[in-house]
């Protein structure tokens, strides 16, 4: 072929991208934060590619190896000419947010007088309900929230209730004796009228002074059974 029949070829254009193509491409854009790329020859006015930073050299070797392979999808499908930008891939997936539950079944349905007692009810929350004089001596209650609960002369005998959530409960007559209340929260909660506490643990629980007052006026005793720590000491009585 002489010169002339070169110079006069016809450009060829690049070949369109695949179904299959699009499908990994569209695989490698479901992964996370931003990368920008180019695909095409580089030219000095085109932008530089922008790689997202990291603190951690874990996550910034992640965020290189996503940006490479990205670029080689990008100059594969051969589908953005040079200087277009091809945007964005997402390489870090936003966890899903977790609802704090804003009421309960007892809330709708009374569950007082209910009978709970020896249960184990980690997997349970009881927001806002009236649970008048229930029997939750010797259950488990470790991390479950009672946030707004009436627990009126409810018993809580025994009871785990480490790092449960109480704030704000109607405790007029509530009883604690030997239960653990270790890391619970009891910001405000109607405590002006507790009722035993011998042998509760109250380690690591934000009370106001004037309610640490009146819980030490009860001259509480015992050692909580699951901790071996006197009521006492537990609330700071002098």
């Amino acid at each position: 072929m002489s010169c002339r029949a070169l110079a006069s070829a016809p450009a060829v254009a690049p070949p369109a991208a695949s179904a299959s193509s699009r499908r990994r491409a569209s695989r490698v854009s479901s992964r996370g934060a931003a990368v920008v790329v180019r695909a095409g020859a580089p030219s000095d006015d085109a932008p530089d590619a922008v790689v997202p930073r990291s603190s951690s050299p874990a996550s910034s070797s992640l965020a290189v190896r996503s940006f490479a392979a990205a670029t080689s999808v990008a100059l594969a499908l051969g589908a953005a000419p040079a200087g277009v930008v091809v945007a964005p891939l997402l390489l870090f997936p936003t966890p899903p947010a977790l609802a704090i539950p804003q009421t309960s079944e007892c809330a709708t349905n009374s569950c007082d007088d209910n009978d709970y007692s020896g249960k184990d009810l980690t997997d349970q929350f009881y927001t806002k309900g009236s649970l008048k004089r229930a029997n939750f001596s010797g259950a488990n209650l470790s991390g479950v929230t009672l946030f707004g609960a009436d627990l009126t002369e409810a018993n809580f005998t025994g009871a785990d209730l480490t790092n449960a959530n109480i704030g704000q409960c109607n405790l007029t007559g509530t009883v604690f004796t030997d239960a653990n209340l270790s890391g619970a929260i009891v910001s405000g909660a109607n405590m002006d009228d507790v009722g035993a506490i011998d042998g509760s643990d109250w380690t690591d629980v934000i009370v106001r002074k004037d309610v640490n007052d009146k819980l030490c006026a009860k001259q509480p005793k015992g050692v909580n059974a699951a901790t071996g720590n006197p009521t006492a000491m537990t609330l700071f009585c002098d």
